[in-house]
């Protein structure tokens, strides 16, 4: 079943979890707020911020544990360090951690 996000980011994360290696991607995760639910475990509304992207094709991600969410209207991208994790799945805005990390880490990180 697929899940629909709307105002949603993709979250390229970096580093590791003791902070070193911020040139070495770690993985992305997506975060949205939930249009509709195929499972109808989450309700239209709420946010989410997902496993482990495995692969995404087009406006389709498929995570690790088996999820697929599909990704409605536009949407974002933007870096973090992997330390931030936590405050993703918390369902802290990307935006406004990435305003609070700042740029400093990213001098090793590759282009997203």
């Amino acid at each position: 079943m697929v899940t629909v996000l709307k105002n949603w980011s993709m979250v390229y994360l970096f580093g590791l979890p003791d902070g070193s290696n911020m040139h070495q991607r770690w993985g992305r995760v997506v975060i949205g707020e939930v249009v509709l639910d195929g499972k109808q475990q989450i309700k239209p509304g709420s946010r989410l911020c997902s496993t482990s992207i495995l692969r995404s094709p087009g406006n389709l991600v498929h995570t690790r544990n088996g999820d697929v969410y599909s990704l409605f209207g536009e949407g974002n991208s933007l870096k973090l360090p992997v330390t931030q994790l936590a405050r993703l799945q918390s369902l802290e805005s990307p935006q406004m951690i990435a305003a609070e990390v700042g740029e400093s880490w990213k001098s090793d990180a590759p282009p997203v």
